[in-house]
């Protein structure tokens, strides 16, 4: 028999080990890097209007150009960076979230003590103690003056003060016949109570009327009320143009037209002190700057803003009319408001709807 033995059979081949699977992780892709990085700019771009809006403000030529120019595009790379991030990166979904969260609220100014008062909520009937005011800059009663009446007396209104009233109306000598009525220069002004004339604003620096106070003899006392129109910042902005931007001379000019219309405001708020006394104070009118400017707040700040205090939303006021690149009848300012002094405390403020006009009807319930 034989011994041999059989040959041993050959071990088992080694297991191959498993590829380790391929990441699919889209957010450390290259495109997901940049748009978190770009999300993270643009927050910080944010956060630089703010400081320039409520911080430098007018002071400087680019924070004048940013607090008159719309506020809405601001958010806009908030919105394509969130869509873009949804996609491959999520984690950026957030910083874009606080970016046009902080654009809808502060930057555009977004007031909210009105959100429990429901739009188009028909006034109470007026007391003795309230005092309904009405303000509208009506554009020499363009484009329609008809409209303009008609929302103003939708308001039922104790007060009207309208600007730009340039020359007589015919629809003026119809509209509140029985009440008490003033039309001094552009300025025009009706009362259900008694009115007299105190004086006009004279602003020296662009030569013109820029107002004018009267005394109300209302239910409660006598009310001093001013009607203003204060010099436009537009004619400053013009000349920022790329012709004075090579020369070097932007900064200067718009900076020396905002200081005649900080030199005009303050003349007008001298000629309201002195004839105040210890009256309470009512000022309406277009002061063609928003509440947040320098400019306003360091002559009018002392005193409430309606729409501050009460209203809902955005009230913007202006433009109405059409504007290159812009939507018509879609103002993106409130430059037009309604303020009055501690006496009084501020019940609601509405901005009107309509565009028979280039600046909206602002309304005010103020109470005593």
């Amino acid at each position: 028999m034989s011994n041999t033995c059989a040959p041993a059979s050959p071990p088992p081949p080694l297991a191959r080990r498993a590829a380790p699977p391929v990441s699919r992780d889209s957010s450390s892709t290259p495109l997901a890097r940049v748009i978190w990085r770009l999300s993270g700019l643009n927050l910080a771009l944010v956060c630089g209007v703010m400081v320039l809006l409520f911080v430098v403000s007018e002071r400087w030529w680019i924070g004048s150009a940013i607090t008159f120019l719309p506020r809405l595009p601001w958010g806009l790379p908030a919105v394509v960076l969130g869509l873009a991030g949804w996609w491959c990166h999520r984690p950026s979904l957030w910083v874009n979230a606080v970016a046009l969260g902080l654009v809808l609220g502060p930057i555009m100014e977004l007031r909210v003590p009105g959100l429990l008062q429901a739009p188009g909520t028909v006034p109470p009937a007026p007391g003795r103690d309230t005092l309904r005011v009405v303000s509208c800059n009506v554009q020499a009663y363009r484009p329609h003056f008809a409209e303009v009446l008609s929302e103003v007396a939708r308001y039922r209104p104790d007060v009207v003060m309208l600007q730009e009233a340039f020359g007589d109306h015919p629809l003026l000598d119809e509209f509140l016949p029985d009440w008490h009525r003033l039309h001094h220069n552009t300025y025009w002004i009706a009362s259900r109570y008694p009115l007299r004339l105190l004086a006009e604003c004279q602003s020296e620096v662009f030569e013109r009327v820029a107002g004018i106070v009267v005394e109300l003899q209302t239910p409660v006392g006598p009310v001093v009320v001013a009607n203003i129109h204060q010099m436009t910042a537009r004619r400053g902005l013009v000349e920022i143009n790329k012709s004075t931007l090579l020369r070097g001379e932007a900064a200067r000019l718009a900076d020396e037209f905002r200081q005649w219309r900080e030199i005009e405001a303050a003349e007008i708020r001298a000629v309201v002190d002195a004839h105040r006394g210890e009256r309470p104070l009512i000022v309406a009118g277009d002061f063609n700057t928003p509440t947040s400017s320098h400019v306003f707040q360091q002559v009018w700040g002392d005193l409430q803003s309606a729409f501050d205090v009460a209203g809902c939303g955005y009230g913007y006021t202006a433009p109405c009319r059409p504007i290159r690149f812009w939507l018509t009848n879609v103002p993106w300012a409130r430059i037009d408001h309604i303020l009055c002094s501690s006496e009084f405390g501020i019940v609601r403020c509405q901005v009107g709807r309509g565009n028979g006009s280039d600046h909206r009807v602002v309304a005010a319930e103020l109470r005593r």
